[in-house]
């Protein structure tokens, strides 16, 4: 049976945005009834209001669902929106959920893992999707659970759900249900593998730096010093080219100032991509994910250029994953973070994953926090990074 994507993106009241949504989606599938539905939704349509109604209007079909900070169809990006997502085919998928990610982050794991069957007869390929409250801070621990339960074999892609910058709640859903400090858990049994692509463009503009204190996902000093006051030293050069003074940053600014400058943590001849999201009163810097004391970093920036290309190769490896087979759509995981360095842009990014594919669908949202991990990977969380996840047009 060959795949079939379809797409959608609506503005307004939340029950008016289902109502559409769905309808689009039954329009655009010609029939062909969603294996799965994933909702991407700005604040401005709570998940709490807008998924009890979009349940409705999809009857018995898997609905994983998060908050985001920017929403994108191949169609273009938007803020304030909400985009849909449905892949029909060959698959067969299983979703849980469980709320207690920051104090239990085992515990949370391994509920949401407990209702998916480790096999399908026929279905010999599977792969995860992992949707987190990424203000619990428990990005990184929670997608190793993830895979270590999963078992063998499973690749994994996501996202960490965002609040348009507000950093103050976000949500994840499955189902009429959405919740904060959630974790959302999905695996799509298939006939072929899926593609899962990963890129970032970020180099570093400072030297090594140690950290010297952290506990869990705040980091407080770096080489000896407030964490803070090492980053604004390190970005005053850059960030000044862009008419912004460090020392002049206003508290609503910090989230969009810190998530241009990340942490690179050294991973082999790369890096993986780190996002403070939060500046404390004593300087201390919260992250995505935990960041071990003794770790050594390097702060991070991009520029445009970097972003679409590296956005391109993302596609590419996706595609190569599966060895080149045609893909009939892709679902995506972006940082907010390239939409702040591309502005205006952000559109070409989407438009090259959505191009190097084949010119096939695509929908997704701008994150805190991105996930892919492939088997035996030891780590799956990233920041500032561009996650595809393709499905062949076979099924």
């Amino acid at each position: 049976m060959p795949t079939k994507i379809a797409t959608a993106l609506a503005r307004g009241n939340p029950l008016e945005v289902a109502e559409v949504l769905a309808k689009t989606l039954r329009e655009r599938l010609a029939g062909a009834k969603p294996a799965f539905v994933m909702a991407f939704a700005s604040t401005s349509q709570p998940l709490d209001e807008l998924l009890p109604a979009l349940h409705r209007q999809l009857g018995d079909v898997p609905l994983l669902a998060s908050s985001t900070a920017g929403e994108f169809t191949e169609e273009g990006d938007a803020k304030g929106s909400t985009v849909v997502i449905g892949v029909a085919g060959d698959f067969q998928v299983f979703a849980g959920m469980s709320t207690g990610l920051k104090e239990d982050v085992d515990g949370a794991v391994a509920r949401a893992v407990e209702p998916l069957p480790k096999s399908v007869e026929g279905m010999p390929h599977r792969t995860a999707v992992l949707l987190l409250d990424p203000l619990a801070g428990k990005g990184e621990e929670a997608t190793l659970l993830a895979a270590s339960m999963l078992g063998h074999g499973v690749r994994l892609a996501g996202g960490a759900a965002g609040d348009d910058l507000q950093m103050k709640a976000t949500h994840v859903g499955l189902g009429a249900r959405a919740a904060s400090d959630a974790i959302v858990l999905g695996v799509i049994h298939s006939k072929q593998p899926l593609g899962v692509g990963v890129c970032h463009g970020h180099v570093p503009i400072s030297p090594p730096l140690r950290v010297t204190k952290a506990q869990g996902n705040v980091v407080s000093e770096i080489e000896g010093r407030p964490a803070w006051d090492v980053w604004a030293e390190h970005t005053r050069e850059s960030s000044r080219r862009r008419g912004i003074d460090p020392s002049e940053v206003k508290p609503e600014e910090i989230g969009a100032f810190l998530l241009r400058y990340e942490a690179g943590l050294a991973s082999g001849k790369n890096f993986r991509i780190r996002a403070p999201l939060s500046r404390a009163e004593d300087g201390s810097l919260g992250f995505a994910c935990g960041i071990p004391e003794g770790s050594v970093i390097r702060i991070t920036e991009s520029e445009p250029v970097q972003q679409i290309s590296s956005a391109r190769e993302a596609a590419r490896r996706a595609r190569a994953q599966v060895g080149g087979a045609a893909s009939a759509g892709a679902i995506v995981f972006d940082c907010i973070c390239r939409n702040l360095i591309l502005g205006p842009r952000f559109a070409s990014a989407v438009r090259a994953i959505a191009e190097e594919l084949g010119d096939v669908p695509v929908a997704g949202f701008e994150t805190y926090g991105e996930i892919a991990l492939d088997a035996g990977d030891m780590s799956g969380f990233h920041n500032t990074t561009t996650v595809v996840l393709s499905f062949p047009r076979g099924g």
